[in-house]
Order: C-alpha cells, then sequence, then structure tokens
C-alpha cells in the first residue's frame, strides 16, 4: 500500500516546475490530487502524468485572485473525491511575472496589488475554502510555500517578500487555532530552486551547499510535513545555507 492511498492533495501552481513536482510526488504515493493552475495546457499536462501513475487528478483552471473561483472547484473537489486531507498553497510570484520588477518606490498600486493578492490573498483563499471540511473531518494538513525573501529579503522584490513574510505570519496564527481539529499548519521556505530546469539568475549567492535547490527538494519536504501529527506552525527554509550568509568576505 502507498503511504498516501486513499488521500487527497490540492496543489495550488501545479502546472510546472515545484508545484508540479509536489503533485508527482503525492501521486507517485498513492495520493489523489487536485491540481490547480491558471495555465490551462499546464494543468491537463499535469493532470494526464498524474493519471498515468494511477490515480485521479482533477484540473482546476483557475487564478487564486478569484476567490470565487476558487471556492467553486473546492465544492467540485469535495463533491468528487469526498474530501481534500492536504492543501498545498504553491502558487506566487513576484513583479517579475509582469515584468515590471522595480525599486518600491516606483512601483505601481496595480503591480503592488498582483503581488499581494497573488502570493497571499490567494493562499487565503484557498485556506478559507478548504477548511470547513477539515475541521468537519477533524483532520487536514496545509503547507504553505514562501520564500527566502521573507528571511533574507530580495533586491526590487519589496512587495514579494512582504507577501511571502505574511504567509508564514498566517501559518503561525492559523495553526493555533485549527490544532484541536487536528489540522497542522505549516510553511516552507525555498532558496534558489531551478525554475524549467534553469537557476535563478537574481540570486547572487546561492548558499554554503554551493549550488541552487531543484523541485524535488522541496516536494520532499513536503512530503516529510504530510503525515507528521505533531510539527506545526512552522517555517522550514530550504536554501542551501543561503540564509546564513557568506561565509567568505
Amino acid at each position: 500500500m502507498k503511504y498516501f492511498e486513499g488521500r487527497t492533495a490540492m496543489v495550488t501552481g501545479a502546472g510546472k516546475n515545484i508545484g508540479k513536482e509536489i503533485a508527482l510526488s503525492f501521486a507517485r504515493n498513492g495520493a489523489n490530487v487536485i491540481v490547480c493552475d491558471y495555465n490551462e495546457e499546464n494543468a491537463r499536462t499535469t493532470a494526464q502524468e498524474l493519471r498515468a501513475l494511477g490515480v485521479k487528478a482533477m484540473e482546476s483552471i483557475c487564478d487564486v485572485r478569484d476567490r470565487e473561483q476558487i471556492f467553486a472547484y473546492v465544492k467540485e473537489a469535495l463533491r468528487r473525491f469526498g474530501k481534500i486531507d492536504y492543501l498545498v498553497n504553491n502558487a506566487g510570484g513576484s513583479a517579475m511575472l509582469l515584468n515590471k520588477l522595480s525599486r518600491f518606490v516606483d512601483a505601481e498600486q496595480s503591480t503592488l496589488d498582483f503581488v499581494i493578492d497573488t502570493n497571499l490573498k490567494g493562499s487565503m483563499h484557498c485556506i478559507q475554502a478548504v477548511l470547513p471540511s477539515m475541521m468537519e473531518n477533524k483532520y487536514g494538513k496545509i503547507i504553505n510555500i514562501s520564500s527566502i525573501a521573507a528571511i533574507c529579503g530580495l533586491f526590487n522584490r519589496v512587495d514579494y517578500a512582504a507577501a511571502k513574510a505574511g504567509m508564514i505570519g498566517m501559518t503561525k496564527s492559523l495553526a493555533m487555532e485549527v490544532g484541536k481539529y487536528n489540522i497542522c499548519v505549516n510553511c516552507i521556505s525555498p532558496g534558489a530552486i531551478e525554475r524549467n530546469e534553469k537557476p535563478w539568475e537574481h540570486m547572487t549567492y546561492l548558499g554554503e551547499a554551493g549550488h541552487g535547490g531543484k523541485p524535488k527538494d522541496i516536494a520532499e519536504t513536503v512530503l516529510f510535513l504530510a503525515p507528521t501529527d505533531f510539527i506545526t506552525g512552522e517555517n522550514i527554509v530550504v536554501d542551501g545555507g543561503r540564509s546564513l550568509g557568506p561565509s567568505h568576505i
């Protein structure tokens, strides 16, 4: 028997990169997966790969900023699967997605709204959508994907760092509220992780490991947290030692 057989995981931003690897990792271990992504082609491709592993998959073509859409997809997922055991809030991104990286003093309000809504409010929408059923079932694991930006800051990404730091605060506070329902809430802060099989060029210091990480490094951390009933309210930094700072000057 595979470890997560009979369980259902919802992963946002699951169309590619970290989110896709998280979804595949759940599926390899027997979980059914709800694939949430705003890109229809990527979502359907991921879902097809999951079904090839012998599990059920549901595509949710949605933008996490759209609260009504998220709630509708969660309602449909609960109808199909009966429950959602795991929520991984992976969807996010900086102003780079809009090609609008800038100094904070020059940031446009629409850009600030996009970054805050995509990272922080989008995660809140997903949590509020799944939480009632988790509370009723007295079981659930919520894992938020933050960023090393929340720990060390990141140049030209003040809004992004603020949103990701907000996710850590949200994690800790929510863990206090829902522990009595046997729901654990944790956070992961990745460092320089390859996207599209390429490193993040803006990371000038990758960490003491001397190299960037891969999506599987984050997926493995998610699968470490998913089964545990005694770790909650924590933020696990997975950054190859970047947050230690340069060891040589």
